[in-house]
């Protein structure tokens, strides 16, 4: 009597895995976008919005750009330092998530308060 190993198993394990990272690297690489310019109106704007959820706890969404994709992040601005670059955001599960600031490219309000 024969028995079938399934579809799974009679076309599974013809590439070798070096030839599977290759692919699935190919295939990250062609989402990738390129890290978007920002002019002087931009940056003025996006400060501006994070001095206000430092001083009002007004809660934002910041999007970050890093290694060819785009990340966002929601939470209120606990701390700017300037010395060293970046914020310290408070997300809404009360972690503190350190962002550089030449990762951010783009600022918005979110209506809602913690």
């Amino acid at each position: 009597m024969l028995r079938d190993r399934g579809i799974n198993k009679k076309w599974q394990g013809f590439f070798m895995p070096e030839h599977i990272k290759t692919l699935r690297d190919n295939d990250r690489d062609y989402y990738k976008t390129d890290r978007p310019q920002l002019d002087e109106t931009q940056i003025d704007d996006m400060e501006r919005l994070l001095l206000e959820s430092l001083s009002t706890k007004t809660l934002l969404d910041i999007t970050t750009w890093k290694d060819g994709f785009f990340h966002s992040k929601v939470g209120i601005v606990n701390k700017i330092d300037s010395l060293n670059k970046n914020i310290q955001v408070l997300d809404e599960l009360d972690c503190l998530i350190t962002i550089n600031f030449f990762t951010i490219t783009n600022v918005h309000h979110l209506n809602n308060h913690f």
